[in-house]
């Protein structure tokens, strides 16, 4: 019976010639073990997809605190600008 091992191994050199073509496979999830002087240094795999994050979620901190310093000083930037146009 023929097994395909599930992770291909790869050596640091080869990588570095033919990295467009490994992640290629990477993208269609295959996994490689990378190997230095023939010991192994890593793994390269294909990344997990991350669940989408709500809007909210992202910019909640950022309108917090909008809404603490609303009125209690100017934009540091904004000034600046304003400034310099005069």
């Amino acid at each position: 019976m023929c097994h395909t091992p599930a992770m291909s191994t790869i050596s640091a050199r080869q990588l570095h010639h033919d990295t467009s073509a490994v992640l290629d496979e990477v993208a269609k999830g295959r996994t490689f073990r990378i190997t230095r002087n023939g010991k192994n240094v890593g793994r390269l795999a294909p990344a997990k997809a991350s669940p989408p994050v709500a809007w909210d979620d992202i910019m909640g901190e950022v309108w917090a605190a909008q809404k603490r310093c609303s009125g209690k000083s100017r934009n540091p930037v904004l000034a600046e600008r304003e400034k310099r146009r005069r």
